[in-house]
């Protein structure tokens, strides 16, 4: 213990000899550094020399109170990977707060899960009512791609030929009815693609409602 008490007088009796130096010189900063090199030893200075930037170092007023610290320059590998945690901090901020605008946008939306089922039976019902029409549709154009087929043949047993007009006619329904079924493709797909937004949404809302909850 005492060891330590005169090994802090000593070094206080030193720095009180750098800044009486450094103001006998004419040095009106006022400023003394003190750091501890890679083997221990402690330094005190008006003046960081270039091999002690490299370490952790003090700014000492006139009283020998730190002021000021500077931590040691960091290896490039201690750069990499304070630069690899900052940037995964952004990223989870970043991701936090998407997570908290998605949260208030469905909170919004729907009041409470009702809203949301109701919603889900809404488009359910349009998309039914859609398909329907459109089967009906293709029905009745199938119906007239029948009887324009019967026609041209009928023309062509009597030796008649077949017109370009009715021809016409026959390509153009096929190929209507062929766009409509396509079309039903599409909303069967679109059914299924609405089952799964509801599912995901359901889940969704439960989970922005627990956390509201716990906020």
């Amino acid at each position: 213990m005492r060891s330590r008490i005169l090994t802090g007088l000593v070094l206080a009796i030193f720095a009180a000899g750098i800044y009486s130096s450094a103001a006998v010189a004419g040095d009106g900063s006022g400023k003394l550094y003190k750091w501890t090199d890679k083997d221990g030893n402690i330094h005190f200075s008006d003046q960081i020399p270039p091999e002690a930037k490299e370490y952790a170092r003090e700014k000492i007023n006139d009283r020998g109170i730190s002021v000021e610290r500077t931590e040691r320059a960091l290896t490039p590998e201690e750069r990499a990977a304070k630069e690899a945690e900052e940037r995964r901090l952004a990223e989870e901020a970043a991701a936090k707060e998407a997570r908290r605008k998605a949260d208030e946008a469905l909170l919004n939306s729907y009041a409470s899960e009702e809203d949301l089922d109701r919603a889900y039976s809404q488009r359910m019902d349009l998309l039914g009512q859609t398909i329907e029409a459109r089967r009906v549709e293709i029905n009745a154009r199938e119906i007239s791609l029948s009887q324009l087929v019967a026609q041209a043949a009928d023309m062509e047993r009597s030796g008649r030929t077949v017109s370009d007009a009715l021809k016409q006619m026959i390509t153009g329904e096929r190929a209507e009815i062929e766009r409509q079924k396509q079309f039903l493709v599409r909303k069967e797909a679109e059914k299924i693609e609405a089952k799964s937004d509801y599912e995901r949404d359901l889940a969704k809302y439960k989970e922005a409602v627990a956390r509201a909850k716990q906020d």
